[in-house]
């Protein structure tokens, strides 16, 4: 692929970055995608080995570890090991060996002196034992404990330093959250990319579930990933596998629907968002010590949520967010010249090696902001929200938004009907066609928006029950819209809100429990206060600001009128986190 320009002026910039010397050799240079004079590539390749680690009831985790060698000889040092807990084959990801292309390609840290393993998962291609969830399985049951033994036994071997830590990302974010939550004494440092914090949201954001990942029964879908099953090293390599994946007959795939919060997922007989949540656990997230560099997208959904409130949450944590789809860190690099693993170089040099590298003193935030400046587009702040936006308040019109909530507000009415759901997943939530629109007049000056929008919609309806998608969209002066997932949700009868069990960003909490649930009383206005996932996007001045609010039936029904109030006492409004410029 041929480099961006906004690759191509990082590159330059890097080039040109405070200390070169005339001779090439950098002085110490450490900041968000620079890294220079600290870390040496004293390595020039790694050995692969596999073999079982046993956890605490017997069963035994397949696992793969690549350790730093010179000249075809093993690093004799005792260094730090990451490892990668993952459901979805330690060996091979998508063709390619999973330790080189699944998003945070650790095996780059390699040659810097890190041994780095991947685990599979307990019931899982080469693994033993029983797995319940699939790509949340570590979460109950015997699993629970898996990535506490398997840290702490990576901490005693010889070659090991002792000081572990963690990457991947999704599941394998999430189940470094998990493993956080049990907190193993060596365990130091995680890089939880597009991870979960609160699950109810990260999967079923607003209340709407998406449909099943899959239709295939656990037996198809243990035998797909069994054929790919690659064992470990030794002549009983084969019979051992063999043995694994017989084990694998009474696997769980899914839990089965729980459309609330505490839901019992019948599949596992339990409140399945509360026992898969990292915020259940909060209590022991606080108290671990232990760093945390939460990373996400800002073109994915719901996984989107996770990093800005264990941001907020957590202590020892930096937030980092970039441009793209979930997970899609090699599309950055190629777009931006931004390079994941320079930011896991530098943190996991902090915290497994004790370098001294400013990577916890420098402001704990940095994210990527859409229509920037090329040379431009990454910034750092102290928080999230960024203190210098301010929020600002855009009334709903007939067609308009108006900004401010003084001047004429005489009560009104847009009418839509419902519309067939739209395709939608954890990680990318499809705006349909049609719905209410409304937009700004074209704007006089750039309008930056960072931070997360609070929308407060009246609507009533002729059904129980709607969902409502508000979008945002970027109009260009020739007409043409475009969105980066810069949408939220709402079912209605989810509406009910409560105190937040974790810091919200004080932002609407809806408790989305079943004994809250309202139905829509027929005809009669109902207000709905939900926020829009977070975003950094510039609307370039002669642009119009649009809000698209389209409606669907939960029970699927197309057609159902829906009306949205504005004006008067029923006056419906978004208020937008505006940069200071």
């Amino acid at each position: 692929m041929t480099a961006s320009p906004a690759a191509r002026t990082l590159a330059a910039l890097l080039a040109l970055a405070p200390g070169a010397t005339a001779a090439g050799a950098p002085a110490k240079v450490s900041r968000p995608g620079v890294y220079q004079g600290y870390a040496q590539a004293t390595y020039d390749g790694a050995e692969r080995s596999s073999f079982y680690i046993p956890m605490r009831d017997g069963v035994r985790l397949a696992a793969d570890l690549f350790r730093p060698t010179t000249g075809g000889k093993l690093a004799a040092e005792r260094l730090p090991v990451i490892w990668m807990h993952t459901p979805y084959n330690r060996r091979d990801y998508r063709g390619q060996p999973t330790v080189e292309r699944y998003p945070g390609y650790a095996m780059q840290l390699v040659k810097y002196g890190y041994n780095v393993a991947v685990v599979d998962f307990r019931g899982l291609y080469a693994s033993e034992g029983r797995n319940v969830g699939y790509n949340r399985g570590e979460w109950r049951g015997a699993a629970r404990t898996d990535a506490y033994d398997v840290t702490e036994w990576f901490a005693r071997q010889p070659w090991s330093s002792g000081r572990i830590g963690m990457w991947g990302c999704s599941a394998t974010g999430g189940s470094q959250m998990q493993a956080a939550t049990t907190r193993p004494p060596s365990l130091k440092a995680i890089m939880p990319m597009s991870a979960e914090f609160d699950a109810y949201p990260f999967v079923q954001l607003g209340g709407v579930q998406s449909p099943p990942r899959s239709t295939a029964s656990a037996a198809q879908a243990n035998a797909e990933r069994d054929a790919q099953a690659a064992p470990v090293d030794g002549a009983d390599g084969a019979a051992e596998l063999k043995a694994a994946v017989a084990g694998h007959a009474r696997n769980v795939e899914q839990v089965g629907s729980a459309p609330f919060r505490d839901s019992i997922a019948p599949g596992v007989g339990e409140a399945w968002w509360m026992r898969s949540s990292p915020s259940t656990y909060l209590a022991a997230l606080r108290n671990g010590e232990f760093g945390v560099y939460a990373v996400a997208n800002w073109e994915e959904a719901g996984t989107r949520h996770g990093a800005f409130r264990t941001f907020r949450n957590l202590p020892n944590t930096k937030l980092l967010v970039g441009p793209g789809t979930h997970c899609d860190w090699s599309g950055v690099k190629a777009d931006t010249g931004f390079d994941i693993t320079i930011e896991e170089l530098r943190f996991f040099d902090h915290w497994l090696k004790g370098v001294d590298n400013g990577v916890m003193r420098e402001p704990r935030v940095t994210y990527y902001t859409y229509n920037r400046p090329a040379d431009a587009p990454w910034r750092t702040a102290a928080s999230w929200p960024p203190r210098e936006a301010v929020a600002q308040t855009f009334r709903l019109g007939a067609g308009a938004l108006d900004k401010g909530l003084q001047g004429e507000s005489a009560a009104g009415e847009d009418h839509a009907l419902t519309a067939a759901p739209a395709p939608s997943s954890s990680t990318f939530i499809e705006t349909p066609a049609g719905g209410l629109s409304y937009e700004t007049a074209p704007l006089a000056a750039d309008l930056e928006i960072t931070g997360d929008p609070l929308l407060r919609l009246w609507v009533s309806t002729e059904g129980s029950d709607v969902d409502v998608l508000a979008t945002l969209e970027d109009v260009a002066p020739d007409g043409a819209a475009v969105t980066r997932q810069m949408v939220g949700r709402l079912r209605a009868s989810h509406r009910a809100l409560a105190p937040a069990p974790y810091d919200n960003l004080g932002l609407p909490w809806h408790s989305h429990r079943q004994a809250d649930a309202r139905p829509m009383p027929r005809g009669e206005p109902q207000e709905l206060a939900f926020d829009l996932l977070p975003m950094s996007y510039l609307f370039k001045a002669g642009h119009r600001v649009r809000l698209r609010l389209t409606f669907a039936d939960p029970q699927g029904r197309v057609g159902l009128p829906v009306s949205v109030h504005r004006g008067g006492e029923t006056a419906s409004f978004i208020s937008l986190p505006v940069a200071a410029r």
